[in-house]
C-alpha cells in the first residue's frame, strides 16, 4: 500500500465522517478513535498513528484541539498495537516447521514453557476474576451514614 500524505489521510476520515453522519472539525475523541478501529482491518499500525497525527495536524490549523491526545484515542492505539504485535507472533508460530523445543536448548525450552503456562495462569485469573465480578451472588451493600435528626 502506497504512503498516505497528510492531506490523504484527512480527505479520508473527512469522507468517513461524512459517510456516518459525524464531525470531521472539530472532531469528538470517541469518533477518531472509532476511525482508528475501521482502519485496523485495512492497514499497519503505524499507518494508523500516521493518518491520527494528520487528523490532529488538521485541528491544530483549524481549531486548535488535539483529540489525538485524549486518553480514550491513546489506548485505542495500544490496543490496536497490541493487536498487531499478537498477529505477528501468531503468523511466526504458525510459519515455524518444527516445534520451538526441537531446535532450542532445555533450559531455553523450559523458560519458553514457563512463560506460556504463566501467561494461560494469568488469562484463567482475569477469566475468574470476570465471572466473579459478574455472577456476585449478594448485592454489594452500600453503608449509610447515620442520621442526625
Amino acid at each position: 500500500m502506497p504512503r498516505l500524505n497528510q492531506h490523504t489521510a484527512w480527505a479520508i476520515f473527512v469522507e468517513w465522517c461524512q459517510n456516518r453522519g459525524l464531525r470531521p472539525l472539530p472532531a469528538n475523541p470517541w469518533t477518531v478513535a472509532a476511525y482508528a478501529r475501521w482502519c485496523e482491518t485495512n492497514h499497519h499500525y503505524q499507518t494508523i498513528v500516521n493518518m491520527v497525527k494528520a487528523i490532529a495536524k488538521e485541528h491544530m490549523r483549524k481549531s486548535r484541539k488535539r483529540p489525538d491526545r485524549h486518553p480514550l484515542v491513546t489506548r485505542t492505539l495500544n490496543l490496536i498495537a497490541k493487536r498487531e504485535e499478537e498477529r505477528e507472533e501468531d503468523k511466526v508460530q504458525a510459519a515455524a516447521l518444527f516445534p520451538e523445543e526441537d531446535l532450542v536448548s532445555t533450559a531455553d525450552a523450559e523458560s519458553t514453557a514457563q512463560r506460556v503456562q504463566r501467561k494461560v495462569q494469568t488469562r484463567t485469573q482475569d477469566a475468574a476474576q470476570g465471572l466473579r465480578r459478574a455472577l456476585r451472588a449478594t448485592p454489594k451493600l452500600v453503608s449509610r451514614r447515620p442520621s442526625l435528626s
